[in-house]
């Protein structure tokens, strides 16, 4: 799977995860269910989080949720950052990381 291609199907799966926590903060919800941010665009799994835990994710424009196991199919354009048991935190590298960066529509402080 070619780099533009990975982070592509990983940024529709953060968007995604963007309107769940929009959707959960103000109602208290917790732990979470946000979608695995993988680059299978099949993918339909599940991790639990909280918002506290999400963010730190999100903090990162190149960070990305994935199910263990599921970072393979990013392979060679991730790697993994912090195996949290239930869940991987993986960062795209290179030209995947670059677009992905391009496609994070967060607002930064410092960009």
């Amino acid at each position: 799977m070619d780099a533009e291609r990975v982070a592509k199907n990983d940024a529709a799966f953060r968007e995604a995860n963007e309107q769940i926590e929009r959707a959960a903060e103000p109602l208290g919800i917790e732990p979470v269910p946000f979608l695995c941010e993988c680059a299978d665009e099949r993918c339909t799994d599940i991790v639990k989080l909280t918002l506290a835990q999400y963010e730190v994710i999100r903090d990162e424009p190149r960070w990305f949720l994935n199910v263990p196991g599921h970072e393979q199919q990013g392979r060679p354009h991730v790697r993994v950052v912090s195996n949290c048991g239930d869940y991987l935190v993986v960062e795209k590298i290179g030209k995947a990381g670059e677009i992905a960066e391009q496609l994070d529509t967060r607002e930064r402080a410092d960009g």
